[in-house]
């Protein structure tokens, strides 16, 4: 199930452009590793980068601040050393083709979870593979079990986030990244408030995903990003929903109100003048030892356990 929503939430982006030879560096904080070109700052900035989304994920859930997660390494590759540990043949040959390149990828296992990413020099594929992160955590940790509009609503209002230097975070209006649909494909109908919170994970087109995926991110929004008492009410509701109450029937003892009430306040949108797309940084960062440089047959030995991963998913 991990590997389905990476699958959906693919993210292809076309580029063009010369490599230059680079060196790699490596640092790591507790079961987080990062291997990457350029230079050691860029190194311990990816760390920091994935240590507060983290930590988001874990505030935005109501999870306990201990959360277990699994071991991940993180690589940032030039193009060149991509093509050579990132994609299948096959896919090599489709890039070819099509002229367009995936950028990131997430390939979790039993003892250690792998992301990858082209570097091109900006943050989307950093923001990317970290949203496909997001949703295979969501889904097999804290949010486990919980209904799909909250572990999509959590997911997506880190789509596209923005961490800056002291933990300071702002949030996208709107998706960044969304599943691959074919021109044709079209959500089969729009959703309101009551058919969201009833939405469930199975049979899904990309289009229909993508349409729960927008609601549950505006949802979340008005829950998670408005007042403390919505953000409680919020999280009851999903809690309560987890537990098999059916939507009409949480939402009195969640908000508190009728879900035909709740539907109309929520979908007036008199709330979005409240919400605050700046999330302020969670004490200082946190302190990451000086990268050391990756050189030679340790480089080889990387990207050979990254092929190896990439041989074991070749869907993604």
């Amino acid at each position: 199930m991990r590997i389905g929503w990476a699958l959906l939430a693919a993210w292809l982006l076309t580029v063009n452009h010369a490599e230059a030879a680079t060196s790699y560096w490596r640092c790591s904080l507790d079961r987080l590793t990062v291997i990457t070109n350029g230079s050691a700052a860029r190194c311990e900035r990816l760390i920091r980068t994935t240590v507060r989304y983290e930590q988001l994920l874990v505030e935005l859930t109501g999870a306990e601040p201990e959360t277990p997660m699994p071991p991940l390494t993180l690589y940032s590759l030039t193009r060149g050393e991509a093509k050579q540990a990132m994609y299948t043949d096959q896919q090599l040959a489709e890039q070819a083709r099509t002229r367009r390149y995936t950028t990131s990828k997430y390939l979790p296992g039993p003892d250690l979870d792998i992301a990858a990413i082209v570097d091109d020099g900006g943050d989307e594929s950093l923001q990317s593979v970290l949203f496909i992160y997001g949703q295979s955590l969501l889904h097999a940790g804290p949010a486990r079990s919980y209904p799909l509009w909250f572990q999509l609503g959590v997911a997506n209002l880190l789509n596209g986030a923005v961490v800056r230097a002291d933990g300071t975070v702002l949030l996208n209006r709107k998706q960044t990244f969304a599943a691959v649909v074919e021109d044709n494909q079209r959500a089969s109908q729009r959703l309101d408030l009551p058919a969201l919170l009833a939405a469930e994970p199975r049979g899904l087109s990309p289009a229909d995903f993508n349409e729960i995926a927008k609601r549950a991110q505006v949802w979340a929004q008005f829950g998670l990003l408005t007042t403390e008492e919505r953000r409680s009410q919020y999280r009851e509701l999903a809690l309560l929903m987890r537990q098999g109450a059916a939507a009409a029937e949480a939402v009195p003892d969640a908000f508190g109100m009728p879900l035909d009430a709740l539907t109309t306040q929520y979908e007036a949108g008199a709330w979005q003048k409240d919400a605050s797309y700046r999330l302020a940084p969670r004490g200082a960062p946190p302190e990451v030892l000086p990268a050391a440089p990756v050189e030679g047959a340790e480089l080889d030995a990387q990207l050979k356990a990254l092929a190896a991963r990439v041989a074991e998913y070749p869907d993604i």
